[in-house]
């Protein structure tokens, strides 16, 4: 008997055991994971965004996706707020930008400590993925690429994350997408979920959160399906308000500007049209007989048998005399 065929067979053996008894679905992709002692708490995904900046020398790029009034503005100013809460780092108005210079301007201006929260409202206007390799798009994923020992969370609040350069949503975190509005409850219910992108796959991986938890002494496993948020204080939302009306009059400002100039070039379709005078050009006399006898004629044959030329060569003395600048029926007699 071969002992050392066995030996190894032995090994192989032991090897498979101990894989499949340790075997763990959630180790194969990341998967968010929030872990409580005793009954689950509110607000893990803010729990886990939190401890990623705080514990885990990481960032947070996170979408907050909905359509115009449906409160994901408002949602990731509550979220940041309540991320404030737990890790003792505050979220204030100046943190809320609305372009790419503004957000520039905060990250570089030496204020924001580690776990600050900012919310970048609207980043597609400044960020546009039709700019297609554009400075502004560079620069920010050059940005958003090595910015993560700063420990940050970004959250870009955006009608669609496809208004945005493929590139940067390569590199979100998570998606939170708006539901509904509870107008009772003064809450807004998103659709959380971890994004992966795998290196030969357009889509991301959507991943729900797992909370682990004890109940009566037993180890309890749930996923996060919805996250419903409360409303931002009422102090944030008036400040908020405000600045989204200076952003919006400013932007206001700018598009009639564009929209004048763009008139003012002539290219517009809106834009008054102003006649050029046409310099004419003496007529040759070919072409004063031949414009003059279509003016008196009831069609181009008649005139060109008045003429004794051919049909054609009427039609082109006539064509050379309308190129200078004159009208048929300048030479019709009363």
């Amino acid at each position: 008997m071969n002992y050392s065929k066995v030996f190894n067979l032995f090994l192989m053996v032991l090897f498979l055991v101990i894989s499949i008894i340790s075997f763990n679905p959630l180790m194969m992709l990341a998967v968010p994971i929030v872990k409580y002692n005793g009954p689950p708490k509110q607000n893990s995904w803010a729990r886990w965004m939190a401890g990623r900046t705080m514990r885990k020398n990481n960032n947070n790029l996170v979408s907050i996706v909905g359509p115009t009034g449906s409160g994901k503005t408002y949602a990731g100013m509550a979220i940041s707020e309540i991320m404030a809460k737990i890790d003792g780092v505050p979220f204030t108005i100046d943190h809320i930008v609305f372009s790419l210079t503004e957000l520039m301007d905060l990250i570089n201006g030496g204020k924001l400590k580690k776990g600050s929260k900012i919310l970048f409202d609207e980043p597609q206007i400044s960020i546009s993925a039709r700019e297609f390799q554009s400075k502004a798009n560079k620069v920010f994923n050059l940005l958003v690429s090595t910015f993560r020992h700063r420990n940050f969370t970004l959250f870009f609040c955006t009608p669609f994350e496809s208004l945005l350069d493929k590139n940067t949503r390569r590199l979100f975190h998570a998606t939170f997408t708006t539901m509904s509005i509870n107008r009772n409850e003064k809450t807004c219910r998103l659709k959380p979920r971890f994004v992966e992108y795998g290196d030969f796959k357009a889509e991301p991986y959507r991943k729900m959160m797992n909370i682990f938890y004890k109940k009566d002494g037993r180890n309890k496993t749930e996923k996060v399906h919805f996250w419903d948020v409360p409303l931002p204080s009422k102090k944030l939302i008036d400040q908020y308000e405000i600045k989204k009306r200076q952003f919006t009059d400013r932007l206001n400002k700018n598009i009639s500007r564009t929209l004048k100039d763009f008139d003012e070039s002539g290219n517009s379709m809106t834009a008054e049209l102003k006649e050029k005078p046409v310099e004419r050009r003496p007529l040759t006399e070919p072409q004063l007989r031949a414009i003059t006898a279509l003016a008196n004629s009831e069609t181009l044959k008649e005139a060109a048998e008045k003429l004794g030329n051919s049909i054609s060569t009427v039609h082109q003395n006539v064509k050379f005399a309308k190129k200078k600048g004159y009208l048929v029926e300048e030479f019709r007699k009363n």
